[in-house]
Order: C-alpha cells, then sequence, then structure tokens
C-alpha cells in the first residue's frame, strides 16, 4: 500500500474515489479510513493509522465525471458556433450556400466516380451533416495527393502499399475486386488473386495514408454487388497474372458488364449460395448438387416478393435529396480538385522549363 502524509479524513468509507490534493487528484486509488485498520477498540490507534492508505484498484484508468473532478468545458453559444463557422467555412450554413447556387445537375460520370460520397444508410438519429461534409472534405484532400480511378465489383486493379519488410519498401497486388462496403472515409474494397497456387485475398481501405497507388488494369462489372461466391467457384475465375497490361478505356463510354455465369464446385459451401438471389451464378448446374427438397426451398426463398416491399427499400436506400446535395457539394469540390490538378502540372512545366534553362546556361 501507498502512504500518504496529509490530515486524517473525518469520515472516509472504503470505495472507489479520487482523493484532492491542493489543485491535484489521485485517480483510480481505493481509499480507506485509519479507523478501519485499528486493531481493537481498546487500544488506540497508532500514528500509521491515523494516515490514510491509498491502494491502487484496476478501474485507474477510469476518469470521473466533471462535477467530481471540479473541471467544467464552457459551452458555446450559438452565435459563437455560428460565427467559427463563418470564419472557417466548414459550417452546413456556408457548404449548404454553396450547393444551393449550383443549379446545374450533376454529370453521371461524377456519380460514377464518387460512388462512396452517400451518406450511410443509417436513421437519422445517427447521422450528422456536419460530420459528413468534413468526411466529403477530407476525401477530396486526400484525392488531391493520390489518383483513385473508378472501379465497380468485378474490375481488375493493381495496389501498391508501404510495407516496411519488402525489398523496395512498396509491396504491390493485383486482383480481381469481389466486394466494395461501407461509404466515405471508411471505404474498403478487397481484391483476391492465386499467389502459388493459394487463393489469397486483401481487404484495403481506401483511403488509407498507406496506400501508394491504385492502378485499374481492366474496367468492368458484374450482375451482383459481390462475388463472394468465387470462393467456391474455380481457381480460373480469379487468377490473374501479376504482369498484366491496362487496359485503355474513355470515361464518356458505358461500363461494360460481364454476364458471365459461374459454375461453382460440389458442395460443402461457404454458404448457402442458392439462397442469396445470386445472378451470377448456374443455378441449374447449382440445383443438380441439391436434393428436391432444398431446390423447391431455393424456388420459393427466391420469389420476387422484396420488390414490392416498400419497408425494405426505404431502410436500404438514400433519401434522394440527401443524394444529390452529397453529389452536388462532391460536384463542387470535383472542380476544385481540377483546378488544383491544373496549377500543379503548370508549376511542374514552369520548373521543368527553368531546370533546362538553368542547364543549358
Amino acid at each position: 500500500s501507498i502512504q500518504l502524509e496529509m490530515p486524517p479524513a473525518p469520515s472516509a468509507a472504503a470505495g472507489s474515489c479520487a482523493l484532492s490534493l491542493g489543485s491535484r487528484f489521485l485517480f483510480g486509488c481505493r481509499v480507506t479510513a485509519a479507523h478501519r485498520f485499528a486493531a481493537s477498540p481498546v487500544q488506540p490507534p497508532s500514528p500509521l493509522h491515523q494516515q490514510p492508505h491509498l491502494q491502487p484498484c484496476r478501474q485507474g484508468r477510469r476518469w470521473l465525471r466533471p462535477e467530481f473532478r471540479g473541471v467544467y468545458k464552457p459551452r458555446l453559444s450559438p452565435e459563437a458556433m455560428k460565427e467559427f463557422w463563418r470564419l472557417s467555412g466548414i459550417g452546413p450554413d456556408h457548404s449548404r450556400a454553396k450547393v444551393a447556387d449550383q443549379q446545374a445537375e450533376v454529370p453521371p460520370e461524377i456519380k460514377r466516380l464518387y460512388q462512396e460520397a452517400l451518406p450511410p444508410i443509417v436513421s437519422q438519429d445517427y447521422r450528422d451533416p456536419i460530420v459528413e461534409s468534413l468526411h466529403r472534405a477530407e476525401m477530396m484532400r486526400r484525392r488531391r495527393v493520390i489518383n483513385i480511378p473508378e472501379f465497380h465489383v468485378g474490375s481488375i486493379l493493381a495496389v501498391s502499399v508501404m510495407d516496411k519488410h519488402a525489398p523496395n519498401k512498396v509491396n504491390r497486388f493485383v486482383g480481381l475486386c469481389i466486394l466494395r462496403r461501407h461509404t466515405g472515409l471508411f471505404t474498403t474494397f478487397t481484391l483476391r488473386n492465386m499467389v502459388d497456387q493459394v487463393c489469397v485475398q486483401i481487404e484495403y481501405e481506401l483511403y488509407s495514408p498507406s496506400i501508394v497507388s491504385i492502378q485499374l488494369l481492366k474496367l468492368e462489372r458484374r450482375l451482383d454487388d459481390n462475388l463472394l461466391y468465387l470462393m467456391d467457384a474455380p481457381h480460373s475465375h480469379c487468377t490473374i497474372p501479376f504482369d498484366m497490361v491496362p487496359e485503355p478505356y474513355s470515361r464518356n463510354d458505358p461500363v461494360p458488364v460481364n454476364r458471365e455465369r459461374v459454375r461453382l464446385n460440389p458442395p460443402p459451401w461457404m454458404c448457402k449460395w442458392h439462397l442469396h438471389g445470386y445472378q451470377g451464378i448456374d443455378l441449374e448446374h447449382l440445383y443438380s448438387y441439391l436434393s428436391d427438397k432444398d431446390v423447391a426451398k431455393a424456388i420459393e426463398f427466391s420469389k420476387a416478393y422484396k420488390r414490392y416491399d416498400l419497408l425494405d427499400q426505404y431502410l436500404n436506400r438514400v433519401p434522394v435529396p440527401d443524394a444529390d446535395y452529397a453529389f452536388k457539394d462532391i460536384f463542387i469540390q470535383h472542380q476544385e480538385l481540377l483546378q488544383h490538378q491544373q496549377q500543379q502540372q503548370q508549376s511542374s512545366k514552369k520548373s521543368e522549363v527553368i531546370s533546362k534553362l538553368t542547364g543549358t546556361a
């Protein structure tokens, strides 16, 4: 136990609390009163017993409430908050005023390029428009450093990530995009490929600072939102050479759709793929592995009753006004990004000309 020389408290019961020493506080200590250590009521307590004992408890990292610590943070008034938003330019009034002035329609290329710009599909009670606008601003700041191309589930990418254990401190992986999840700064995508006869899946954060470059090798999309069923498919569907040459594409052309239907391996499977309504699976070949009872259950389960479920559509879709506002905000920042890239190109050209002149001189 830790002994602390100070006058005894008049009444102190055993419990977890904070003991004040002038302007300091001792957190996570158990204070026991002196009279509780008396050996007997007849014998008077010794001077050692008059001193409180502080025993560290395992809740040592727990912070007390401000009313117990005597520390209070001043609450900002609405006028001060509006002044802060006006000076910083990140408040809802500032961004909404810029978006309100934007009367032109957002081109479809922006919606394809910034798929993750939509707000999360959660209740309005858990959403904050200021946080969402800050996330979009951080996304555009990250895009000033790294070029993130347009890609969909089914595209082939090459991602270079910083790795201190690699010879060149950079690790490059090529794979087929089989999954894309989350929105905003938390967007992730998963690549799958065969490496030395072993299937490897790596999930990357799209806006992670450890990513050096993202190269699009082939732009296409599949019939489904995810290709997780490739885990039970032949390896030939996800085998991609690491020296693949990028295929040229035009941003104005529509994204090509790969309508290939995959034949799965015999069961056991990692999931009951026949109950999830995948369009990229050969169902006739899949039903050959199932019993008549399982086939009837799959057909009954795959009835298109969800297309009439209005509540399910409402809960799984972003409201149209929120989506329009997010894309208009992104479109404004995209124009600023293009201006920034043009300024960088002009400055790089000027530096090249100056270096040539100084070299020749």
